[in-house]
């Protein structure tokens, strides 16, 4: 036993160990689904316009909420298989890929509502 206090990690041996934490990495993709897909749908049902082209040709046949979430399970599907299928040191990059632009994508849907609503 040690009465020593633990020193705090580096900024860079943080991220090595949140890359290295899958669960956290994965976790995070699915708060950026959730955020895009939320933001998306309020935005669409304040007027606001849908701007990728898949989901515009997805949406006659699926409908809105459809669309979003077939496209994003696909995605999903494709990711989860890159995942396994690459080795372990680069798979934290596959969950990173997905979170990054479903995060920008969702922090873009919210800076149109805010200013949609609060002009």
């Amino acid at each position: 036993m040690s009465h020593e206090v633990p020193l705090p990690e580096t900024p860079r041996a943080a991220l090595a160990h949140a890359v290295s934490d899958e669960h956290v990495l994965w976790t995070v993709t699915m708060l950026a689904f959730v955020l895009d897909v939320l933001t998306t749908l309020y935005g669409l049902g304040r007027g606001l316009a849908e701007l990728n082209p898949v989901v515009l040709a997805l949406i006659p046949a699926f409908g809105p909420v459809g669309a979003l979430i077939s496209l994003k399970l696909v995605v999903l599907a494709v990711a989860v298989v890159a995942w396994h299928v690459l080795p372990g040191r680069y798979r934290g990059a596959i969950p990173i890929g997905v979170a990054v632009p479903w995060g920008v994508a969702g922090l873009m849907n919210t800076q149109l509502i805010l200013v949609t609503v609060f002009g």
